[in-house]
């Protein structure tokens, strides 16, 4: 197993538009939790603690495409959503709206749901919030970084292994603990050999 050189270009865009998610790809791999955990720190920037023990018992579980992107997405459409309920200029009421939906609405005030810290999924919540640019811009980068880690027509293996115990397996999550949240995901693509390792953990 080896890091992928040459990262796709989004990856970057996402990095410079605020993205908070790291990524390390790797190609050649096997898929095995003995080649995927020594290879965790390399997704875990800035991190000077790692616990690879303790993470192999805290564990991880096989998740569903749907539990992977949780509440901010509709499966059915592909789209983001920007979850909650918000008021518009105008006055109307609107529910979950996709992102696309977005660039020609002013809305003035809402509320949306957080995620409950540790418990997994909602790798779309990264998405949802923070990033600088217009909404149907982040959905464009968005489609091109699951087109790359979930590609169309390849069987994937989507392990999750968040947990509210991460920060001690890595100083890394300990910031994410206190507000935004914490995830690991680890994703596998047989068919290719490709391995991609997720991480994300910020205070704001």
């Amino acid at each position: 197993m080896r890091p992928l050189r040459n990262m796709p270009s989004a990856f970057d865009r996402y990095e410079k538009m605020g993205g908070v998610l790291d990524f390390a790809v790797f190609e050649d791999s096997g898929g095995a939790e003995q080649e995927i955990t020594p290879a965790i720190p390399q997704a875990l920037r800035h991190a000077s603690t790692f616990d690879e023990t303790r993470l192999q018992a805290l564990g991880c579980r096989l998740i569903s495409h749907a539990e992977f992107f949780g509440e901010w997405y509709d499966l059915e459409s592909g789209a983001l959503l920007r979850a909650g309920s918000y008021r518009t200029v105008d006055g109307s009421t609107i529910r979950n709206p996709t992102f696309t939906s977005l660039d020609d609405l002013n809305i003035v005030s809402g509320s949306t749901p957080i995620p409950e810290v540790g418990l997994g999924g909602q790798f779309a919540y990264s998405f949802a919030w923070g990033l600088e640019g217009k909404p149907s811009e982040i959905q464009n980068l968005f489609d091109e970084i699951i087109n790359f880690i979930l590609p169309m027509g390849e069987q994937v293996s989507i392990m999750d292994w968040s947990s509210p115990y991460l920060p001690e397996v890595s100083d890394y999550f300990s910031d994410g603990i206190e507000w935004w949240g914490v995830f690991l995901f680890t994703v596998y693509v047989p068919g290719l050999r490709q391995l991609t390792i997720i991480a994300g953990s910020t205070t704001d």
